[in-house]
């Protein structure tokens, strides 16, 4: 069996591997129990899951966290050999902070999922490889995944007037005028079992079932349902004076506008959490064009090469360094330097703040 985790140096980095990515997938495993007993841990059902709800997020998280190969169906070109590979920082279902875990995406490349990216790893004779990337690529960091299935209740709308604030900024729905899409840098993917059935496909390199086969739609669904369940980032420690006063330069330097506190949610999804009407998860969802300065070439969607989705910023104290959608950011401060287009004023106003202004700022996001 030619499946190494990562394309091998030798034979026995092969192994070095496989056992690290066996060590992973028991650590995972772990996880889940202790995430019962502090409801302040990451990676932890939704606190209104019932029993039969967490053995469905237990089923699902082993199928996250174990490895495929060339005889459950994987083809000839992959990136990873686990979803555990890419999302585990600070637990299962995180983000990816090493370089490895970066997705690398070419306007070169046009997949069948509507995206860009570049299969890295090839099966051959000999072993697994890693293929040059293409010319002018770039990376992709991989996304938390933490409360994507709250994201995935909240009401999505084209905004018809400007979010408030100095800078009447107004932001668009990503994806196509049949599928709105809300997940990915450039929200194109409409909702969670569509973005694990892209992962399968690009990062896994295992396409849907053909005549015969259980896997892999079986285990789209399981690991659909285990995003779905996973809870959002714990509720934030209680401010200290600095991070109390970063909550009010956070709105009057104009961060709120794109990074909108509170989300509504659709009557279903907020009936399912007991009536509660919101979330807060920093985000709006929603494009924006963020100058020429983080553009990628690369067109999705209703995104041009300028424009992200305003990512969550729930729990970025503790996804990353580094930041920004390529990871270029090696802490929070530079990533808001690095801010234009539309948040270009935010950035100028962030940029006369006196430092101790700025620290109480960072402060802030740490807590969040």
């Amino acid at each position: 069996m030619d499946s190494g985790p990562r394309p091998p140096a030798n034979p026995g980095m092969t192994r070095l591997r496989l056992a690290s990515l066996a060590a992973l997938a028991v650590m995972a495993l772990i996880g889940v129990a202790a995430a019962q007993m502090d409801d302040r841990n990451f990676g932890q059902p939704r606190t209104e899951a019932t029993d039969a709800d967490r053995k469905i997020f237990a089923d699902g998280l082993k199928q996250f966290s174990r490895a495929w190969d060339a005889h459950d169906g994987v083809g000839m070109r992959f990136n990873e050999h686990s979803c555990l590979g890419c999302h585990s920082v600070p637990k299962p279902g995180g983000s990816g902070t090493a370089a490895n875990t970066f997705v690398i995406v070419s306007k070169t490349i046009a997949d069948p999922g509507g995206g860009h990216v570049f299969q890295r790893l090839q099966r051959t004779e000999d072993g697994v490889i890693e293929i040059a990337a293409p010319s002018g690529a770039s990376r992709r960091k991989p996304p938390p995944l933490f409360g994507l299935g709250l994201l995935d209740g909240v009401a999505l709308r084209q905004p018809t007037m400007p979010a408030p604030g100095p800078d009447r900024i107004l932001g668009r729905v990503g994806g196509t005028a049949a599928r709105p899409g809300r997940f990915g840098w450039k929200a194109r993917v409409p909702d969670i079992e569509t973005f694990v059935a892209t992962a399968f496909a690009q990062e896994l390199g295992l396409p849907r079932k053909t005549a015969g086969q259980t896997y892999p739609d079986i285990a789209i669904e399981e690991i659909a349902a285990f995003v779905r369940l996973l809870g959002p980032p714990p509720p934030p420690h209680e401010a200290d004076a600095a991070a109390a006063a970063g909550e009010r330069i956070f709105t009057e330097t104009g961060c709120a506008q794109c990074h909108t506190p509170s989300l509504r949610l659709t009557p279903q999804a907020a009936a399912e959490l007991g009536q509660q009407p919101e979330i807060r998860a920093y985000t709006d969802l929603l494009l924006h064009n963020m100058g020429p300065g983080l553009a990628d070439g690369l067109a999705e969607g209703k995104a041009g090469p300028a424009d992200f989705r305003t990512p969550p910023l729930w729990g970025v104290g503790v996804s990353g360094p580094p930041y920004l959608h390529d990871g270029r950011a090696r802490d929070l401060a530079e990533a808001i330097g690095l801010h234009d287009g539309e948040a270009r004023n935010t950035r100028l106003r962030w940029e006369r703040l006196p430092p101790a202004d700025r620290d109480a700022l960072i402060r802030y996001l740490e807590t969040l």
